[in-house]
């Protein structure tokens, strides 16, 4: 992670020296400064405190800007870090670091102040065949002092700049065979001053460690193995020549740091951000948890007012189309109101004929006959009385002359038959027929229907 100011720097923390690095620059400077830890927590403090602050000058010098921010990782070198190899039966990283967690001074001698510890598992681990179901693996674990670890964090701070990871320097030791070209190195050799540590490997993952005197080069070798294979050998170019001799007459081949780096420490530094085995003091591990939820409230957040703001243009978008209706529909109302009045005389047409055609097949037959009669009898005759049963009507009308009145019915074909019943009843007056009254019977025609009674 880089720096408020862009800047990543690499720190290879031993007890005698310090070695910084600037990450991720070709050519960048590097720096080293002496230093000299105690045994009290106050004195380690004000140690290192010293030590970056020179190293920071250093580097600053040697990069030609402030470094001030920069994000810093830390390896801690032998003896200030211990690494171990420990059988576990098959587990989780968690699980394996709360196991240690709970007692470090049986896996670690001589921690006998509270450790931060850190855990490598191999990478075959939950990939093992069904022969292999319930062998242990060799798991790969770290511990360094809390205290130290914090007051690294501390001292970094008052620099100006800050721990954002920590490590043990075999992460980096190993992280240095992985991205060597060619076949696996069987091994690599880490020169610290006088002390050579020997990882032996098997694959990706570390079978054991083993720490000799440097200036024994037989010890060396005979901790490597006989055998063809190719060493990885990280110490200063004499050591390095001295070494490779030897290794050579058992068979191995000695290679080079592969990124260049001219000794132990300064390669350390160069990969000390680049570590799955990472030492997390309490600090540093709440200050990522905070990080962490402050970057989910601004996810939350941010998604927040991504949902307005698709919210807002979907609304915009609405009320746009809206608004280009609304225009078009200004545009076209001259053109259409003449075509809304005409279909609203339709509908009020149809519905009237609809009404009409209703009350039709709801009227009794009789009520169409009473009509067609009244239209049928001259105009000075009128019905008195109407009787129906069946499909025969009796008739009783008054009128100035019944026989017109008859001759017109049976002309109109509105009855099949039509009789008179009785005589005709004249009314007079003065000597004239004003009124005749009579009877008629008919039938209706045999397509007609039931009538009603009145």
């Amino acid at each position: 992670m880089a720096g408020r100011n862009g800047v990543r720097i690499g720190v290879a923390l031993g007890d005698r020296e310090v070695v910084g690095v600037v990450l991720g620059r070709k050519g960048a400077p590097t720096a080293r400064v002496p230093l000299s830890l105690g045994e009290e927590i106050t004195e380690v403090g004000a140690e290192l405190f010293r030590a970056f602050g020179e190293l920071k000058a250093s580097l600053e010098q040697g990069l030609g800007r402030s470094t001030e921010g920069a994000s810093v990782s830390v390896a801690l070198l032998p003896p200030l870090a211990d690494a171990r190899i420990v059988p576990f039966p098959p587990m989780r990283q968690s699980e394996v670091e709360a196991v240690l967690g709970r007692d470090v001074a049986r896996y670690f001698l001589g921690a006998n102040h509270p450790q931060v510890v850190g855990v490598r598992l191999p990478r075959r681990n939950g990939k093992r065949s069904r022969e292999e179901a319930g062998v242990s693996i060799l798991v790969m674990a770290t511990a360094a002092p809390l205290g130290l670890l914090e007051a690294i964090r501390s001292a970094l701070g008052r620099t100006g700049w800050r721990g954002t990871s920590f490590s043990a320097a075999h992460a980096a030791w190993l992280g240095s065979a992985s991205s060597t070209k060619g076949s696996p190195a069987k091994a690599v050799v880490s020169v610290i001053g006088a002390t050579a540590h020997v990882l032996l490997l098997e694959g990706a993952d570390l079978a054991a460690i083993r720490q000799v005197p440097s200036g024994d080069l037989g010890a060396v070798a005979e901790a490597v193995g006989v055998g063809a294979g190719r060493v990885l050998v990280l110490a200063p170019s004499q050591v390095y020549e001295d070494l490779r001799a030897t290794l050579a007459r058992g068979g191995s081949t000695a290679v080079r740091d592969p990124e260049g780096w001219p000794g132990a420490e300064e390669g350390t530094a160069g990969r000390a951000a680049a570590t799955d085995l990472e030492l997390v003091p309490p600090t540093l591990a709440n200050e990522r948890s905070q990080k962490g939820r402050k970057n989910l409230l601004g996810l939350v957040g941010a998604a927040a007012v991504l949902v307005l703001l698709s919210l807002g243009a979907q609304l915009w978008g609405a009320y746009r189309e809206l608004g280009v209706i609304q225009e078009r529909r200004a545009a076209i109302q001259s053109q259409v109101a003449p075509l809304q009045l005409a279909r609203d005389s339709v509908n009020s047409l149809t519905t009237q004929i609809q009404s009409m055609e209703d009350l039709s097949r709801s009227s009794p037959i009789w009520t169409r006959s009473l009509v067609e009669l009244a239209a049928l009898l001259p105009d000075n005759t009128y019905l008195t009385g109407f009787f129906a049963s069946g499909d025969t009507v009796e008739l009783e009308a008054a009128g100035a002359q019944a026989g017109e009145a008859i001759q017109a019915l049976r002309g109109a074909g509105l009855f099949e038959e039509i009789r008179l019943q009785g005589l005709v009843e004249r009314e007079m007056e003065e000597g004239e027929t004003v009124v005749e009254r009579f009877k008629l019977w008919a039938r209706l025609p045999r397509s007609g229907g039931e009538g009603e009674g009145s």
